[in-house]
């Protein structure tokens, strides 16, 4: 049985990616993953930033040490690099990544960042950034179902925002022969799918990531992928601004940070360029 979790990490911001995550084992149960760390990535930010994320992920990255930017999006991400059109995103190494052996029920982590440019063009062409998440949740599920054509799977979403019903959503993305709303609540939405012969099941549920192995795992993975990025994206506006304070992108302190630095937005293409709609 494959047991995929997802999550995100950036949803809310006006600066820097959207990124989507999705890890995938293979158990008789979610009760038999070990959890060697794995936590809402909230909480294992707050230990130690990027760094302790690394600490955690970095056996499940499949990469040898030290890592780059784009050697890990080579590695897990659905799509191509999304950088070319955004200079404020360069290369990173992350020296901090330890290899090791991830659990042998451990299958694969599945990432699609998405950047300025395609967040705006995906909010016009669905109507909002609830739509574009949607979208890009079923992108990652979809390859990893497509990966593993032959089995069934159990998924777990964390919750998207206040949304209780999905059911059409997930037959428009997904393309179910047959689905079933088991419940549909502030608490829970389940469905059961049948999808080419395959019996699905997936649930949407607040803090996901809290509860759930492979959801955390997926926050973690979200949240490491946007670190890098966000680095990336300070260092090229430090490189103009020595004095600039760093940001992560939120609303109150992404606006201080275009003050910062609007001598040269027009240079880059303007504010429109940069600020990703709400």
């Amino acid at each position: 049985m494959l047991l995929i979790g997802t999550d995100e990490a950036g949803y809310g911001p006006l600066l820097g990616p959207l990124v989507v995550a999705g890890a995938v084992y293979d158990a008789p149960s979610r009760d038999d993953l070990p959890r060697q760390g794995i936590d809402d990535s909230k909480v294992v930010y707050a230990r130690g930033g990027r760094k302790a994320l690394a600490a955690v992920l970095g056996p499940y990255l499949g990469l040898e040490p030290p890592v780059t930017l784009s050697g890990l999006l080579t590695r897990v991400s659905v799509r191509s690099d999304p950088r070319p059109g955004h200079p404020w995103y360069g290369e990173l190494t992350d020296g901090d990544i330890a290899g090791g052996c991830p659990p042998a029920s451990f299958r694969r982590l599945y990432v699609a960042p998405l950047c300025e440019h395609g967040f705006n063009d995906a909010c016009a062409r669905r109507g909002g950034k609830g739509g574009v998440l949607f979208e890009e949740t079923m992108g990652v599920i979809r390859a990893a179902l497509d990966d593993h054509p032959d089995a069934d799977a159990d998924i777990v979403c964390d919750k998207h925002g206040g949304r209780h019903r999905y059911a059409g959503l997930l037959m428009a993305e997904l393309g179910p022969s047959t689905i079933v709303p088991e419940r549909e609540s502030p608490s829970m939405s389940s469905y059961r799918l049948t999808l080419a012969g395959r019996r699905i099941s997936i649930r949407f549920r607040p803090r996901a990531d809290a509860a759930d192995i492979p959801a955390a795992l997926a926050s973690m993975a979200a949240k490491y992928v946007r670190e890098l990025f966000m680095e990336s994206f300070n260092r090229f506006f430090a490189e103009r601004f020595p004095q600039i304070k760093p940001t992560a992108g939120y609303y109150e302190d992404a606006r201080r940070f275009l003050q910062d630095i609007a001598p040269i937005l027009q240079e880059i293409g303007g504010r429109e360029a940069l600020v990703r709609v709400r």
